[in-house]
Parts: structure tokens; sequence; C-alpha cells
């Protein structure tokens, strides 16, 4: 796991990232956690995002663009 940043450049970059990714339908982050509906996955965290950013109470949904990217980055 990397360390994740939440500086509003960060974020925008992560933001830009997950609007203009292509996804598969469902995937598996981790032993513990299968996503079975990507769209509403990623739709659900964006808002998230940009409705409280910066607010840190919503950085897991920061954390979770985080982690998918790096899932998707380590399949490619």
């Amino acid at each position: 796991m990397s360390e994740y940043k939440f500086d509003e450049d960060s974020v925008k970059s992560l933001v830009e990232w997950a609007k203009g990714a292509s996804f598969p339908k469902e995937i598996r982050l981790s032993d513990a956690e299968y996503i079975k509906d990507m769209k509403r996955f990623v739709q659900s965290n964006l808002s998230d995002i940009e409705i409280h950013y910066p607010d840190d109470f919503y950085n897991p949904a920061i954390m979770r663009l985080y982690q998918l990217k790096e899932c998707m980055e380590a399949h490619l």
C-alpha cells in the first residue's frame, strides 16, 4: 500500500483518472474486497469526494479510489 496524498492537486488528479478510466464490470481488490458493480462503486466515491472534499471524514472515499487505481495498474 502506498502512502496516499490528500492535497487538492493529488485528489484532483485522482478524480480525473477515475472519470476517464475504463473499468471492468467487477473486480477483486483483495481477499476481503470484491466489487460487483464497478460503475456504482466509482460514482459513489466520486460523489462523496466532489460534495465533501476537503472534509477529512470522507478521506476513505479517496483511499478507495487510490486502492482501485493500484489494483488496476497491477493487473495491466
